[in-house]
This record gives C-alpha cells, structure tokens and sequence, in this order.
C-alpha cells in the first residue's frame, strides 16, 4: 500500500463519537478548568472539514486539494470518512461494543482491520496531547468557540478550536481530544514536517442513515490490526 495509507492516518486520525444539541445542569461540584458551566450535547449530525496548509510542497498540497475529512455521527456511534487522491480510509466505532473497524482502499487493495478498545487507544496514543486554555475567541462554522493549545508526545505544540456548543457525551468519542469540554471545529496535525489546519466548513444535525455504521461483511480483505501496524 505504498506511503499513502501512512499518509492519511497521520493527518486524518480522529476516531469521534459526538451527541446533539441538549442543554442540562453540569451536577460535578469541583469543575475543572476544562469544565463549561452548562452541557450541551450532541447525538447526530455530520461535520465536514477541509484541510490548508500554508507551506505545503506541491506534492503536499496536491494532495490535500483532494482531500476531504468528514465526521458522520449517530448516539453510539461514528463513522470518520478521510479521502484524498492516494485513496481513502475510514473508521466506524461504537462506544456501546467498545469496538469497531478500519477500512483502507488503496488502488484494487480494499482491506478491513477489525478493531477492539485497546486497539483503537494503541492507533490514538501518538496523537495524545495535554492542552492549556488560553481564553481566545472565535466563531467557526457558525458556533462560537474558544482556543486551547495542545501539546503531543513529541513535545510539538499544536492550536485547537473547540465550541463548547457541541460537547459529546460519550468520553470515548476521541482519544485525541477527548479532554476538551467541546467539539474541535479547527485544529492542526502533522503532515511530514509541515501543519495541516482542519477547518470545519459545514456542521449538520440532520439525521444520518444508521446502514452508514454497519461494518461491511464481504469486498474487503481482512488482516489483524497487530499485522496492519508493521505495513506503517
């Protein structure tokens, strides 16, 4: 499968699970500073994000004028959706089996890596960060939102958009940001030595057809995840 599968997950990581628009009490006693004062949340919708970078290569930006991320959400369940030119690869997780799957297409090559909790957590931890609020405000997509700095592993330190507007309640919608008290509507990952920014462009809340959750049973090629990490 060449560079392009490794390509992708690096840029497109984000295993999500988000709930819609509800308003009740936060009961916790002590908030942290990563606490809003009042919950909203989220249970269905579609976030699609477009990708810049502002000192890409050609090769780099060729690649992400054809790229598209796109979150579909359902209660329990997600579905991440990254397609670029190289092709495409898409996560479906349900925060109820504590399980799920990867899909890879690449070419002819279409394979399906069956995927379990400690699985998921193992692909996320090289994009875990600790994050420091900064008291910035902005408004993307049409949701008012605040700013937070991330810091990886790596010790890189990357800028995150999140709208306390859309909070999810499943605390395992994204072991990436699940820290933060709202939905990432902008934020920047690696791609090589450059930062790709995701810019949420359109947030939905229409209904979204459960079928698009189901893990395909045939047209895909199966491989254990432990097989899987040696292709990267």
């Amino acid at each position: 499968m060449g560079a392009g599968p490794a390509l992708l997950l690096a840029t497109g990581l984000l295993t999500t699970h988000v709930l819609r628009a509800q308003v009740k009490p936060d009961s916790t006693k002590t908030p942290s500073a990563l606490q809003p004062q009042q919950i909203r949340l989220m249970t269905e919708g579609t976030i699609t994000y477009k990708l810049q970078c502002s000192g890409a290569s050609k090769e780099e930006a060729g690649i992400l004028a054809g790229t598209a991320y796109i979150l579909s959400l359902k209660g329990s369940r997600v579905r991440t959706d990254f397609t670029g030119v190289l092709g495409s690869t898409t996560t479906i997780y349900s925060s109820l089996s504590h399980a799920g799957a990867l899909l890879e297409e690449y070419g002819q090559e279409k394979i399906l890596i069956r995927m379990t909790k400690d699985d998921f957590e193992d692909l996320g931890k090289p994009y875990k960060m600790t994050y420091t609020l900064t008291g910035d405000t902005a408004t993307i997509a049409g949701y008012p939102c605040k700013k937070a700095v991330g810091r990886t592993v790596t010790g890189d330190t990357l800028q995150i958009w999140y709208s306390p507007d859309l909070l999810p309640q499943n605390k395992e919608y994204s072991y990436r940001f699940n820290p933060l008290p709202g939905l990432p509507l902008q934020y920047e990952g690696m791609m090589g030595a450059s930062k790709v920014v995701y810019l949420a462009v359109k947030v939905s809340l229409d209904p979204v057809p459960g079928a698009k959750f189901e893990i395909p049973k045939t047209g895909y090629r199966e491989m254990l995840y432990a097989d899987s990490k040696k292709l990267y």
